[in-house]
């Protein structure tokens, strides 16, 4: 391979590599692409491989950044499941309350009941 060769490959990489917003990726022609080539056919083979190893460590830093927040989004909804966890707990511990609250209530009803009861046996018998 020629040195033309080689950095036509490497425009080539640069360009598949380049971040753009997606306004520019919407938007971009061939033309564009083509000015684009012609810009950095004339720079030194050194600075398109820079170019080339900012582009790279750009993509590694976006990518970190994404498995970052994902990584939060994901402790983020483990935390609102613990939390409606622990919720319904609450709930299942409040409504338990109630129901021993209502049986306390139905057997202190029933002594009651119980003792009148025998209070009546004993006065009229």
């Amino acid at each position: 391979m020629s040195k033309n060769e080689i950095k036509n490959k490497l425009i080539d990489l640069y360009l598949f590599l380049k971040i753009r917003k997606s306004e520019e990726l919407e938007n971009i022609t061939k033309e564009d692409i083509k000015n684009e080539r012609d810009s950095l056919v004339i720079l030194p083979t050194t600075d398109i491989i820079n170019y080339i190893k900012d582009s790279i460590e750009a993509l590694i830093e976006l990518k970190a950044c994404e498995k970052y927040e994902e990584k939060i989004l994901n402790d983020e909804s483990k935390k609102k499941y613990r939390n409606t966890e622990n919720k319904n707990d609450e709930n299942g511990l409040m409504l338990y309350e109630g129901m021993l609250i209502q049986a306390e209530k139905d057997i202190r009803k029933h002594i009651r009941v119980n003792i009148l009861y025998l209070i009546y046996l004993l006065i009229f018998s």
